[in-house]
């Protein structure tokens, strides 16, 4: 008899505790409904929630940059890692004419969707996979973890919600900057050598620079791969827009020697 009482109680507690969690979850999304609703449409939303209810996001938080064709959101992935979510919006209307031109000739997508929503789709898809791409060749990039639609989910750079600074944001050291200099020409290296990708948008706003100095490359939205007709001008020119940061700084850069270091070491 007490042995059936304990049985039911616990069941009662078990209950209890899942009706609690459950009104917790039904509050927090709540409060992602009202916090995103005003800025992605409901596809988006169902597409972010069906990431959070899969486990491949535990929580979505603060942002962390905002654009006119994306905004990135501090997470928290399923095993507890924080993550950066970058959701790319669907109502630019400039966004496939401005784009196109990095997706024809590339081999991976020989389909390139007239449909607005569905061309975000893809370049979503195609900045993912040269995420994949780069971080398999050992490039110093965010680990890619998951992209669904519009969503995508990677490593977060910084610590307790902080973002670590653009190479553009500090004020480093001459031979920090060196160094950092020689972390970026290694980096571009493997990306040509070992990823075949060459990155579409080079800049001192897309390098990311952690403690040690310790360089990130982000943002591969326009990046394409080697047999591309652009592959080649927008080497130099992330070369060459590198080379003056850097030069304006005091660190002595070769912009022919660089780019013989890039392609054959």
């Amino acid at each position: 008899m007490v042995r059936d009482v304990d049985d039911v109680e616990k069941r009662l507690r078990l209950r209890e505790f899942r009706k609690e969690r459950m009104q917790r979850y039904l509050e927090k999304r709540s409060e992602l409904d009202e916090s995103l609703e005003e800025v992605f449409d409901q596809r988006t939303l169902l597409a972010l929630y069906d990431l959070l209810n899969t486990g491949k996001l535990r929580e979505v938080m603060g942002v962390i940059s905002a654009g006119k064709e994306s905004r990135v959101y501090h997470g928290v992935a399923g095993d507890g890692s924080e993550t950066a979510v970058k959701i790319y919006l669907t109502s630019s209307a400039e966004f496939r004419r401005n784009r196109l031109q990095y997706v024809v000739d590339d081999p991976r997508f020989k389909s390139i969707p007239r449909d607005f929503r569905k061309f975000v789709y893809l370049w979503a898809k195609r900045e993912f996979a040269n995420l994949v791409d780069v971080y398999n060749a050992g490039v110093s990039v965010p680990k890619p973890i998951v992209q669904k639609e519009n969503i995508l989910v990677m490593q977060f750079l910084g610590e307790n919600g902080v973002r670590y600074p653009l190479l553009v944001e500090e004020d480093f050291e001459l031979d920090e900057l060196r160094m950092i200099w020689e972390q970026l020409v290694d980096n571009m290296a493997k990306m040509y050598r070992k990823a075949s990708i060459v990155h579409g948008d080079l800049s001192e706003y897309n390098v990311v620079v952690a403690r040690g100095p310790t360089v990130y490359i982000i943002d591969f939205a326009q990046a394409v791969k080697l047999g591309h007709p652009l592959a080649e001008p927008l080497l130099v020119k992330g070369v060459e827009t590198l080379s003056k940061f850097f030069s304006k700084r005091g660190v002595s850069v070769d912009v022919d020697e660089t780019l013989r270091m890039i392609k054959s070491g």
